[in-house]
């Protein structure tokens, strides 16, 4: 649909010309030139037709101008609404993000999930601190189909829709395929992909030495670099898995454990039994 206030839009701008013209004659010729008062006749008549037109009753030119800027304004605000929701959507597919891993999708009346819930928005609550003081840590164990990764996903949920952070939610596994056997084959993407690792606002890392009691060296050693890197970016990292804080230093070793203990980080222990959907009557 047409908005009515469009047309006006040159009749406007040519009484704006014309009103301006009036002025500088009237500091030249003090208002006594016939030509001159014509003109204020006419600027007068076209004015009380925009009147008419727009049926407004106290329509003069900064009316209207004041209310086409406030068009312009909400065009503006509508526009970048739009592009802020697009930017939001890039940036959930970028992370490989579950769309259920909201904590809406949570129950927060179950206990056991009661502190890790005011744990994790504790830490979005603070993200932009951890980003200016070395960057800040979750390491989130438990069992399988404990929450883990629902829990950590909407961490990164919250990030981006109410602050814009970049995020990378990845199991270690696809990152061991990606950079160790050339699941990325050409270089230099596997290069633009190691420098995300590093420089993404948060990065989830997934079932870290899952089902392994000790991680490769070569791995470990990566692990370790990586979570350094990110320190010294005051980038902030969160670690899932599935073994407790002991177990877990001896599956990844000295060098990594001391990188993951740099951040001073929050621990967070899911239990109890799985939350995961039961498949047919079994229940194990």
């Amino acid at each position: 649909m047409t908005d009515p206030h469009d047309p006006l839009r040159k009749e406007l701008e040519e009484i704006e010309a014309k009103r301006q013209r009036i002025a500088k004659a009237k500091q030249e010729q003090q208002g006594h030139d016939p030509e001159l008062k014509r003109h204020v006749n006419s600027l007068q008549e076209r004015i009380l037709r925009l009147r008419a037109a727009t049926g407004g009753s106290q329509y003069d030119y900064e009316t209207l101008r004041k209310e086409y800027d406030a068009k312009a304004n909400a065009e503006v605000r509508e526009l970048q609404k739009a592009a802020r929701q697009e930017r939001i959507q890039k940036l959930i597919a970028q992370a490989d993000l579950n769309p259920d891993w909201i904590f809406d999708k949570m129950d927060a009346s179950d206990p056991a999930l009661q502190y890790p819930i005011e744990t994790a928005r504790y830490f979005i609550s603070g993200f932009e601190h951890w980003e200016k003081s070395g960057g800040g840590c979750m390491l989130i164990y438990g069992d399988y189909g404990t929450g883990k990764s629902t829990l950590a996903g909407a961490v990164a949920h919250e990030l981006i829709a109410r602050h814009q952070k970049s995020v990378i939610f990845q199991q270690w596994a696809s990152i061991v395929d990606r950079l160790f056997f050339n699941v990325i084959q050409d270089q230099e993407e596997r290069n633009q992909y190691r420098r995300a690792l590093e420089e993404v606002d948060l990065l989830i890392v997934d079932e870290v030495a899952a089902n392994r009691a000790k991680m490769a060296e070569s791995q470990s050693s990566f692990l370790g670099h990586l979570l350094r890197r990110r320190r010294n970016l005051s980038k902030s990292v969160i670690i899932i898995t599935n073994h407790n804080p002991q177990s877990l230093h001896q599956a990844i070793g000295d060098f990594s454990f001391e990188a993951i203990k740099a951040f001073n980080p929050v621990d967070i222990h899911l239990s109890g039994p799985s939350r995961r959907p039961s498949i047919g009557n079994y229940q194990g």
